[in-house]
């Protein structure tokens, strides 16, 4: 059971009384403000080390992983790099286009409008 705050001291208390406070000071030292049980041991840490080469490993083959899958797109950009770039200029210049005419179409129309509203208020 792990000693309390009560029980350190009354302990220390005990030690200064039979060995004087060197002693009593140099042996509550030696006892954790924790239980035993709750020390890790050598194999503990041992067992631990293991657990994170296990997990180191499993990153490295995870990131070749995904240097691998980096290549194949690299791969992918290339093979498509020029058709892709082709179709979008492509497709921007239609787009680009459309809205140009669609902005005359619009102004057109809008100069249409007030030659008819100015001609009705006239």
């Amino acid at each position: 059971m792990a000693p309390d705050a009560r029980s350190r001291v009354e302990a220390s208390q005990a030690l200064t009384q039979q060995l004087g406070p060197a002693a009593a000071a140099a042996l509550m030292e030696c006892i954790p403000p924790f239980g035993w049980h709750e020390i890790a041991t050598k194999n503990d840490l041992v067992a631990l080390e293991r657990r994170f080469d296990g997990l180191e490993r499993s990153f490295d083959g995870l990131e070749r992983s995904f240097d691998g899958l980096e290549r194949s797109f690299d791969g992918l950009e290339e093979h498509l790099g020029f058709r892709f770039d082709a179709k979008l200029h492509a497709e921007m210049n239609r787009m680009i286009r459309w809205t140009v005419t669609s902005l005359f179409g619009g102004i057109t129309a809008l100069s249409a409008a007030a030659a008819v509203v100015a001609a009705l208020l006239a």
